[in-house]
């Protein structure tokens, strides 16, 4: 098991403890740390781009 891999299985739980919210994974995501695929693994649910105000 990769130190990655490692870090989704804490995230799957931060998530599910309420710790951090989908916007703290979209965050990873876009920083390239969460892996797209792997954002839905944490949250159940697909990743959207979140849509910024202008």
């Amino acid at each position: 098991m990769s130190i990655y891999e490692m870090f989704v299985q804490i995230w799957e739980l931060d998530f599910q403890m309420g710790l951090f919210d989908k916007a703290y994974f979209q965050g990873l995501v876009k920083t390239g740390q969460l892996k797209v695929e792997d954002y839905k693994k944490v949250t159940g649910e697909a990743y959207v781009e979140p849509q910024t105000q202008s």
